[in-house]
């Protein structure tokens, strides 16, 4: 069977500077958001906005944009970051701040990177200034705001770059770029929607694996790999033959990415991914692994998860005791379907019939999409 690994230590594979992309990228993203904000005009009432926006862009690893790099790459042959993308990749991490900020505010996490999240700090200044009303309620409205704001920059920024490019491809790169986060607003409601439907613990189909995949791909998959990839190949000027061979093989593997992440949102070590041991358990998040746990634990099983899905006041040993199920009832199948998407990526790779440089980028591609640990 024909893996992503196969094609990835191929001879002649592309070395590609992740490291220098992402540092690219950090810098295109400030200097772009610091552009829209001195667009708009400055006033000294506005500084606690702008400064929140300011510290929701920054930091993470910059894979978005770094994929935008790679895309053009493939799509114009010269080697990853000569191709002016520096605005598309800013675009895309300024839009990732925008769905953190309202994804923090929805599931209401108190932190992100090690720093308070836009409706905490709003919260704690409202307090600290001893003003009227609720603290919380505008920590709230602050939080909707900056991820407006945020992804505002963001389509300011993604509209430079269409500019850029003449009618044609830049028509296609702003209608990419729209309907990706439209499809993210989808992906998030149906998210939210399934945490609230009650779980049935004597019924093994109350978790159903092909509503949570669809969660997956419209929600993450497809923005954080698959999108940014195809916007890329965009802005190098790729056809559309070679827009199609990208999707085929970065589908699967974008669903393998998260699939990933949801593994590490459970197993990962809080040191390495920067998540509490057992975060998705404690959130009550409806993936498919824990989709895969349902279907094949037992009652009782299914009653202990039910009874702390989502759930405050769960103690450690509960949490230990949920954590132990799912490792024991669905990592197993869910390591096979990370497997199975692998291969079937690769599969599509060999069969794309690309240019070598472009099967090599894409192939390591695919090895740092589906290995990671954190």
């Amino acid at each position: 069977m024909t893996s992503s690994a196969d094609v990835a230590h191929a001879e002649g594979a592309v070395p590609v500077p992740l490291a220098d992309l992402a540092r690219r990228t950090d810098v295109a993203t400030r200097t772009a958001l610091r552009r829209t904000l001195d667009d708009l005009g400055p006033s000294s009432l506005l500084e606690p906005l702008e400064g929140a926006a300011l510290q929701a862009a920054s930091g993470g690893k910059r894979l978005r944009g770094t994929f935008a790099f790679i895309g053009a790459a493939i799509a114009d042959g010269l080697p990853a970051g000569d191709a002016e993308v520096d605005p598309l990749a800013a675009a895309l991490e300024l839009y990732q701040a925008s769905a953190l900020a309202h994804d923090d505010l929805i599931d209401h996490s108190s932190t992100r990177r090690g720093r308070p999240t836009p409706h905490v700090l709003f919260a704690t200044q409202h307090r600290a200034a001893g003003w009227w009303g609720s603290a919380e309620e505008y920590g709230v409205a602050g939080a909707v705001l900056v991820g407006d704001l945020l992804l505002s920059a963001a389509d300011h920024t993604v509209a430079r770059a269409a500019r850029d490019l003449g009618h044609r491809r830049g028509c296609d790169l702003l209608g990419r770029f729209t309907l990706m986060h439209a499809e993210v607003a989808l992906g998030q409601y149906l998210d939210v929607r399934a945490e609230q439907v009650p779980l049935d613990a004597e019924d093994p189909t109350a978790v159903r694996l092909a509503d949570t995949l669809e969660v997956v791909r419209r929600k993450s998959a497809r923005y954080s790999v698959v999108h940014p990839l195809a916007l890329g190949v965009i802005a190098g000027g790729g056809d559309a033959d070679l827009l199609a061979a990208v999707e085929s093989v970065t589908g699967p593997w974008g669903t393998a990415f998260q699939l990933r992440d949801d593994d590490l949102g459970v197993f990962g070590e809080p040191g390495a991914t920067g998540k509490p041991a057992g975060g998705d358990l404690l959130e009550g998040k409806r993936t498919p692994l824990l989709a895969l746990t349902w279907k094949r634990a037992d009652p009782a099983e299914r009653r202990e998860l039910a009874a702390g899905l989502g759930q405050s006041g769960v103690t450690a040993e509960q949490l230990a005791r949920m954590v132990d199920i799912v490792g024991r009832r669905g990592r197993g199948a869910h390591e096979a379907m990370i497997s199975g998407l692998v291969d079937e990526g690769g599969r599509a790779l060999v069969d794309a019939g690309l240019e070598p440089r472009a099967t090599a980028l894409l192939a390591g591609l695919g090895d740092l999409l589906t290995r990671r640990r954190a």
